[in-house]
Formats: structure tokens, C-alpha cells, sequence
């Protein structure tokens, strides 16, 4: 209405450009990138897709953003707005576009591990049911493999020099490798999820990328983890006949260790060997020719099965964050162990200072492995997040389980 009274300045009347431009802040701000984030982008990076009219926008950031029905991408929405599509509209698009990709890029996605030795969904790289692997962009977690085609021997960060290292673009996986720990007169397995190098992605393809990972170091990402086979022991070859592994070793013939220590170092190679999809057993050669009794202290004759899980798994395990993760500041603490009365502990400190203490309940009771998943919520900064338990005879912490983690 226009009474004749002065109102001041009239507001300007935006331009197309300028409610584009608002249009896309608003909505930039609502994007929550999801899990995964990273390999998809990189994916799509790797296999130069540009985007198309209509797609739907939730591949990226893990969350619908703009429709996916026909006739409602963001340029043909922008020319039902304005009746035309101006080069410097485009612009902006494209400007905002990248702007999410950097975002979703910046998230680094984590393998949240499960007591199984098979992720829920299959991760970035992982073989799909047609034989055939993904490729992705290599990241700096990734840890050397066998070497692909093209691939050259060059040292790579936390592994020894002459280890072979992929070209760029290979395909990689999570996989798992199997750690003594704990006691070490009584040692159990420990399990982390390694992103590792593949050729083809096939059973005998992930043996041998995870079992030269294990022989590759003293220790694993924890340096509480330790490689129980002899120093220098190297990887001749694998074969995969049906459900059964033959692992070729060179340089293990000798090894001044405990019978424990025996026992576990093989179990530490069958667990590993056998968390490949279709791998039950293993047959084990040294140099070539069957070994029927390793170190004289373990009986190794014919195919080698996964002891049971009480007597090879660890008491009390904290299955993720791994250490080194760093993750937001909220995320799920996973636990497992095998304890009579299904009761854990966690404890989590930071510089010394206890930040969280709280009592664990597992989703069964021992001899079965329990788990449970719990949410925590911490300000920025360096913590070390502890699962245990507690004796029932004498109330001492036992089976400390420790992990350092970065909250960003």
C-alpha cells in the first residue's frame, strides 16, 4: 500500500545471478556429507565423470540434495526459475559444485571393522559379484600390496624398502591381518582392517596383498600388535585350490620362540588367510615343501583350521576407532569380548586425565564373543580410548586393550 509516507531506501531487486547464488549457499549449508564420501568422489573423479542433467545428487555426499526426477537438476530448475540459462549462472553452478566435492573430499572415510572378518557393505575397490574391482584413487593410508601392472618397487611410508607399490588408480580393499597381543606368555589375536593394493581382486589376489602386509612389518598400525613370524620371512607364492590356500614361505625354517608363541604365529597366518571370502583352510609350505612340524614346536601337517575363538581371540577387544583414526566428534566406540559375565569396561583419557569411564555390557556372554557399539561425544584433541575388563577375584584391570585416536 502507498500511503505517501517516506520508507527509506527501497531494497534492490535481486538478479538472476545473485538468487542462484543465495539459492546455492542455502543449500550447501544443509549438505551433510555421508560415510564414504571420499571414494565416491574420487571415483568419479578417477573415471572422468562430469555429472549429468536429472542425477540424482545424494552419490556423493551420502544424502539426497536436488531431485533426481526428470526435469529437476539444478539447470533445468534454474531455467524453469528464469526462463534462461546465462553463462555466468553456470558459473556459479559449477563454482558450487566443486565446493561440495572439496567438502566431501576433506571427510576421509573410515572402515568401522565388525567382529566378523567381512565388512557389512562392501568398501571402495571391493570385488563385486561380477569378479570385477573398483577402481579408486589411491589415499595415504593405503598400505602396499602386490605390486599391479605398471607398479614400481619403491619404499613406501611405515614399510620397509623395496616393497612393492602400486601405479596410480589401481583398485584396493580392506583387509584383514590378524596381530599377536596382550600377554606374552599367554598371547591372543588382534585384528585391523588394512586398505591394501590388488591386481584382480580374487581370493588368491587378497591373500597375497594381505599376508605380504603382515610379513612387512615387526608390528601393526598399534605398535602394541606384533608380527610373531621371524624376521626376513618373505612370501614365495599362494595357490587357491576350492576352499584351501597353499602359502609358500621362504626364510621362516628357524625361529627361537615359546610353544604359545608357535601356536599363535601360525593362527596369526591362518586367521588371516581365512578372513578372505571362501578360504577355509590352509596348507602351509616352507621353501617349497610341506612342513609338518614348525620351529619343533607346533604340529602344521595338512590343512590348518581357525582354533577357537576363546583360544585364539583376545579376552577384550577394541574393535574401532583403530588406532591412528581420526574422527568426528561424535562417533561409535566398538567393543568385543569373550568374558563370563559379558561386562567390559571403557575408559578414555586425554593427557593423563581420565575423560569418560563407563561400564560395558556385551551382547553375550563368554565362550561366545560378545560386541557392543556405544556413541561418544568429545571436544577436539588426542585421546587414548581403553576397552578392558575387570578381574571377578580380585578387581585388577585385565586385557587392557588401548588405541590413540585424533577427535577433529
Amino acid at each position: 500500500m502507498n500511503d505517501g509516507r517516506w520508507r527509506g531506501p527501497a531494497e534492490p531487486v535481486p538478479g538472476d545471478e545473485e538468487v542462484l547464488r543465495r539459492i546455492l549457499a542455502a543449500e550447501a549449508d544443509r549438505i551433510e556429507p555421508g560415510p564414504g564420501a571420499l571414494p565416491a568422489v574420487q571415483r568419479r573423479i578417477a573415471a572422468g565423470d562430469r555429472g549429468a542433467a536429472g542425477r540424482r545428487w545424494w552419490d556423493i555426499t551420502g544424502r539426497r540434495w536436488w531431485g533426481g526426477r526428470p526435469g529437476w537438476s539444478l539447470p533445468e530448475m534454474t531455467r524453469r526459475r528464469w526462463g534462461r540459462w546465462s553463462p555466468l549462472a553456470a558459473g556459479a553452478v559449477t563454482v558450487a559444485t566443486l565446493s561440495l566435492v572439496a567438502v566431501a573430499a576433506g571427510l576421509a572415510g573410515t572402515v568401522v571393522p565388525t567382529p566378523s572378518d567381512r565388512a557389512a557393505e562392501p568398501p571402495p575397490g571391493a570385488v563385486g559379484t561380477d569378479g570385477s574391482a573398483t577402481p579408486t584413487t589411491p589415499t595415504g593410508d593405503v598400505r602396499p600390496g602386490p605390486t599391479p601392472s605398471g607398479g614400481a618397487l619403491a619404499p613406501s611410508p611405515g614399510t620397509s624398502a623395496g616393497t612393492p607399490a602400486a601405479a596410480p588408480g589401481a583398485p584396493t580393499d580392506s583387509l584383514a591381518v590378524y596381530y599377536l597381543g596382550g600377554d606374552p606368555d599367554r598371547p591372543r589375536l588382534y585384528r585391523e582392517f588394512h586398505r591394501l593394493w590388488l591386481r584382480d581382486g580374487s581370493a588368491r589376489d587378497r591373500i597375497t596383498a594381505a599376508v605380504r602386509n603382515l610379513l612387512d612389518s615387526p608390528v601393526g598400525m598399534d605398535p602394541d600388535y606384533r608380527n610373531a613370524w621371524p624376521e626376513g620371512t618373505d612370501l614365495r607364492g599362494v595357490t587357491v585350490d576350492g576352499e584351501i590356500a597353499t602359502v609358500d614361505l621362504a626364510g621362516a625354517a628357524r625361529h627361537d620362540v615359546g610353544a604359545a608363541t608357535a601356536r599363535l604365529a601360525v593362527q596369526q597366518l591362518v586367521w588371516t588367510v581365512t578372513a578372505v571370502p571362501g578360504v577355509s583352510g590352509l596348507r602351509l609350505r616352507l621353501d617349497g615343501a610341506p612342513v609338518d612340524r614348525l620351529w619343533d614346536r607346533v604340529d602344521t601337517a595338512g590343512v590348518l583350521r581357525r582354533a577357537s575363538a576363546v583360544e585364539a581371540l583376545a579376552p577384550v577387544w577394541l574393535i574401532s576407532p583403530q588406532h591412528g583414526d581420526a574422527v568426528g566428534r561424535t562417533f561409535p566406540v566398538h567393543v568385543a569380548g569373550i568374558l563370563p559375565e559379558a561386562t567390559a569396561q571403557l575408559r578414555i583419557r586425554r593427557d593423563g586425565r581420565v575423560v569418560r569411564e563407563q561400564v560395558v555390557t556385551l551382547s553375550i556372554a563368554g565362550p561366545a564373543q560378545g560386541e557392543r557399539t556405544v556413541t561418544v561425544t568429545l571436544p577436539p584433541g588426542r585421546y587414548t580410548v581403553t576397552a578392558y575388563a575387570i578381574s571377578l577375584a580380585d578387581g585388577s584391570e585385565q586385557h587392557l586393550d588401548d588405541h590413540t585416536v585424533t577427535v577433529r
